[in-house]
């Protein structure tokens, strides 16, 4: 393997923890709108969601590049789609903030203070993408393997928040609207959370060369 071929992996490894940090950052914004029930701060969501739509082509960009111009070896290779997976599952995840965003104002202007348990999901979540952009960065799979478990969590709180909604929109129609809102932002946080454990396992794998996927 070459020096300048090292280089260029370590340079997309950075650039996708750079894109996990600007992931991490939209995630907190609309976290902070969902539970202070502010669509202004989720106006702002957009522009970083374009951000991240840019930057995710860019270095999958970068890794075709790199394959065509070094060819790398199998293990070598194994690393780069790895990478472009990762960088995947972080674009999907700004897709989720941005379709949560969407969501504030549907229920902001009837609800003065969200479900206990919507607040806890969204906490939880944001607290998974925070360790997901560690164990990403530290290439560190015992953090990784907590981001697994941590899934299981935030997809009880969400069939718990489904359940409870969806009861309350059979006892007053009047708060359909933002009871189905609140149900849209849940679902979105637990596929963020969906999208962490796919980052988690490829860490666990780039480290360990370990195939976690539907074991845990």
């Amino acid at each position: 393997m070459s020096i300048q071929f090292v280089e260029a992996l370590e340079l997309l490894h950075h650039r996708c923890v750079d894109m996990a940090a600007l992931v991490q950052g939209v995630v907190e914004q609309v976290t902070q709108a969902v539970i202070h029930c502010r669509p202004d701060i989720a106006q702002g969501v957009r522009d970083t969601e374009d951000q991240i739509d840019a930057e995710e082509v860019k270095i999958e960009r970068a890794a075709i590049n790199m394959l065509s111009e070094h060819q790398p070896t199998a293990s070598d290779l194994r690393t780069v789609f790895a990478i472009v997976k990762i960088n995947s599952d972080l674009e999907r995840i700004g897709d989720c903030a941005y379709n949560i965003a969407q969501m504030v104002p549907s229920f902001s202007a009837t609800v003065s203070q969200i479900p206990h348990e919507l607040r806890t999901m969204a906490e939880s979540t944001l607290k998974q993408v925070d360790d997901t952009t560690k164990c990403l960065g530290l290439s560190d799979p015992a953090l990784a393997a907590e981001v697994c478990r941590g899934d299981d969590v935030i997809d009880a709180l969400y069939h718990q928040i489904y359940q409870d909604l969806q009861a309350g929109m059979v006892a007053d129609t009047q708060n359909v609207p933002a009871d189905l809102a609140m149900i849209m932002i849940a679902k979105n946080f637990e596929r963020i959370a969906d999208h962490c454990t796919n980052i988690a396992e490829e860490v666990v794998f780039l480290v360990r060369g370990q195939i976690i996927r539907h074991v845990h």
